[in-house]
């Protein structure tokens, strides 16, 4: 079997070329161009027909082992030539690789993701430096966006309070239970709250609460009928 070569391993469909592989210190430096068709205008769409020029990002990729990997990416910036788009330049992202604003590849920032879940901030953050990933707390957590909340209320809404900080301040987490999936939390966890997320929310059939008093309150005014309690 021919052995892999590192664009096989890192870049498969990728539209690159890997220019020059350098061994430093703990890693290594990958020197890559990109090989795609030229981009369209984020605005308008157009295909690019012109290069305004090139420039070279740098990005933190999946280690190699116990290697640490960054590629220097050379990219480039196109004119955007349609006369009734106010962009006049933008520059390429390379499918599989780039994201804008991103310092870390599509692969990297979703193992980075998939590790934030699992363990969160601190925890996350340590388990990256044994793998060689450089990832601090803060830059794990900013991977964790909400998902969008549903319009309506799933069937068998589960209820419960819990502490943002334990003796001070509360708030109220949302789920479907058929589902096992957070729906939305609520910034605090009063009646008033709830019953106005029930009527903006319309569709449950059964509420499964614990026994607070603030959320049976909250349950009768959102929605007709007597909630469940859990």
């Amino acid at each position: 079997m021919a052995s892999k070569t590192i664009e096989d391993v890192l870049f498969a469909r990728v539209d690159v070329r890997v220019e020059r592989v350098n061994d430093v210190s703990g890693g290594l430096v990958l020197e890559a161009e990109s090989t795609g068709r030229p981009g369209r205008c984020p605005d308008c769409r157009k295909r690019a027909e012109r290069v305004h020029s090139t420039y070279q990002r740098s990005l933190d990729e999946r280690p190699l082992g116990p290697r640490r990997v960054t590629v220097r990416l050379r990219v480039r910036r196109f004119f955007c030539d349609r006369s009734s788009c106010s962009r006049r330049t933008f520059v390429e992202q390379v499918g599989g690789l780039t994201e804008r604003y991103r310092r870390s590849s599509v692969g990297m920032t979703g193992w980075l993701w998939s590790i934030a879940v699992e363990l969160g901030g601190r925890p996350a953050a340590r388990l990256c430096r044994k793998l060689r990933m450089a990832a601090g707390r803060t830059r794990l957590l900013r991977l964790l966006t909400s998902p969008p909340v549903p319009d309506h209320a799933p069937r068998v809404l589960g209820v419960d309070e819990f502490a943002f900080r334990k003796g001070c301040t509360y708030g109220t987490v949302l789920v479907d239970v058929e589902a096992s999936w957070v729906v939305d939390v609520l910034p605090d966890r009063t009646s008033e709250t709830f019953s106005a997320w029930l009527k903006d929310h319309p569709g449950a059939e059964i509420i499964c609460r614990d026994r607070g008093f603030r959320l049976h309150e909250g349950g009768e005014g959102g929605r007709p009928g007597r909630p469940g309690s859990g």
